[in-house]
C-alpha cells in the first residue's frame, strides 16, 4: 500500500511539475522586432567622417544595447597583425549615449582596391549590420548599411588642380623641373607616397612627396612639344587610399616681340620703336608669338610717356586683343614724347610673356 502511495506522489508531482513548467512557458512572450529605420547606404571620400543618428524612438527603449557586425564581408588580411574586422571594429563606433554612430573613413580603406603587397582585393562596399536587443530579450532588431568608400584627391603644387586631371606646361630648359604633392589635410601617419613611372623612369623619379623631372625630358631638339601623363598614389598599408592624375608638357621657348622671328635662321629683327607724327593716326604690325599655335590673346598692363605713367582714360590707345596690334587714334590732345606701352601675351598654356612698343611721337617739320 506505501508502495503504491508513493508511486502517486511521484506521478502527482511530475504532474504539476509539468503544468508548473507549461504555464513558465506560455508566460514568455516572443521578442519585438523593432524596427531600425537608418539609411541603407553610406558613401564616404577617404579620409571622411559622418555621424549616422540613431532613431529616437529606438533610443527611448527600456534597457536598450547596440552592437556591429561585420560577417557579411571576407575578413581578409589587411597587415600583419590587422584583418578586415579589426579595421572595420576601429572605422565604425556606437556611442549611445550621444546616439549617434561614427564612421571615421581614414581608418578603411576605399572598395575595390587591390593591395600591392598581398594581390588581396577588398571588397565593393562595407556590409555593416546594427543589432537592437535589450537584456531582457524583449525586442530585437537589425539593419545592414551598405558603406563605399572611394579615394581621396590629391594635387600637385605647381599645377592647374582645378579639374580630373592636373597639369601644368613647363619651356625646355637647362636644370631640372620639380613638382611637390600634396596631401590635401590626409594624415600621412603610415603611408607611402608613390608614382607609376612605367616606361619613363629614365625622366621621372619621386623623392618624398617631390617629382623630378630630369634636364633631359622631353623631346632630344627641344622643338616640339612632349607631354608625360603619369599617376601618384598615397599608400596605407599596401592600398592606394588617394591619388592624382596628373600631365606635364614640354613645349618649345616661346618667343614673344614685336618684329619678326625668322625659325630657319633663329633670327629675330626687332621693330618695337617707331616714330609717327604727333596726332596721325597709326596702327602697328600684330607681334611675334613663335610658336603661333599657343596664342591666346593679349592685354595692355601699362603705358608710360617719357618714363612717367600715362593715363589712357580718352582711349587713345587701343589694343587688338586677338592679335596684338596697337592702334593710335587720330587726335589733337596727345603731347611729344616716347609712349612705351607694354603688352602681355596670354598663352594657351596658361604661360604669360610681355613685350614692350615704344611710339616716339613729334610735329612734323613744315616744309
Amino acid at each position: 500500500m506505501r508502495s503504491i502511495y508513493t508511486k502517486l506522489l511521484v506521478i502527482s508531482g511530475g504532474v504539476l511539475l509539468t503544468i508548473f513548467s507549461s504555464c513558465k512557458k506560455e508566460e514568455q512572450k516572443p521578442a519585438k522586432e523593432v524596427a531600425i529605420n537608418m539609411p541603407t547606404t553610406l558613401s564616404l571620400t577617404y579620409g571622411e567622417e559622418k555621424d549616422l543618428d540613431i532613431p529616437a524612438e529606438l533610443l527611448s527603449q527600456s534597457d536598450v544595447n547596440f552592437t556591429l557586425a561585420f560577417t557579411e564581408n571576407e575578413n581578409i588580411q589587411i597587415s600583419t597583425n590587422s584583418q578586415l574586422y579589426d579595421q572595420l571594429a576601429k572605422a565604425i563606433t556606437v556611442d549611445k549615449q550621444q546616439g549617434k554612430i561614427h564612421v571615421n573613413s581614414a581608418l578603411m580603406y576605399p572598395n575595390g582596391a587591390v593591395s600591392a603587397s598581398t594581390g588581396k582585393k577588398l571588397p565593393d562596399s562595407y556590409k555593416v549590420t546594427i543589432v537592437v536587443g535589450n537584456t531582457a530579450k524583449t525586442i530585437t532588431g537589425r539593419q545592414t548599411i551598405a558603406m563605399t568608400v572611394t579615394a581621396a584627391q590629391l594635387s600637385v603644387k605647381g599645377m592647374n588642380n582645378t579639374g580630373d586631371l592636373s597639369y601644368a606646361y613647363v619651356l625646355y630648359g637647362d636644370a631640372a623641373v620639380t613638382f611637390e604633392l600634396a596631401a590635401n589635410g590626409l594624415s600621412l601617419d603610415g603611408t607611402s607616397w608613390n608614382l607609376d613611372s612605367t616606361g619613363v623612369s629614365n625622366v621621372v623619379t619621386l623623392r618624398g612627396n617631390q617629382i623630378e623631372f630630369k634636364k633631359g625630358a622631353g623631346n632630344p631638339d627641344k622643338k616640339t612639344e612632349q607631354a608625360y601623363n603619369l599617376v601618384s598614389t598615397l599608400r596605407k598599408d599596401g592600398f592606394d587610399v588617394a591619388a592624382v592624375k596628373f600631365r606635364v608638357t614640354f613645349i618649345p621657348q616661346i618667343k614673344f616681340f614685336y618684329g619678326t622671328y625668322y625659325p630657319e635662321y633663329d633670327l629675330t629683327v626687332l621693330t618695337n620703336q617707331v616714330y609717327i607724327a604727333l596726332g596721325n593716326a597709326y596702327v602697328s604690325a600684330a607681334p611675334t608669338l613663335y610658336p603661333a599655335n599657343y596664342t591666346s590673346g593679349f592685354s595692355i598692363t601699362g603705358i608710360e610717356k617719357d618714363g612717367k605713367a600715362f593715363d589712357n582714360n580718352d582711349g587713345l590707345f587701343v589694343l587688338n586683343e586677338k592679335t596684338g596690334a596697337i592702334t593710335v587714334k587720330k587726335n589733337t590732345t596727345l603731347a611729344e614724347g616716347s609712349y612705351k606701352l607694354t603688352v602681355k601675351a596670354i598663352t594657351t598654356t596658361g604661360l604669360e610673356f610681355s613685350a614692350t612698343m615704344t611710339l616716339n611721337m613729334s610735329k612734323l617739320e613744315d616744309e
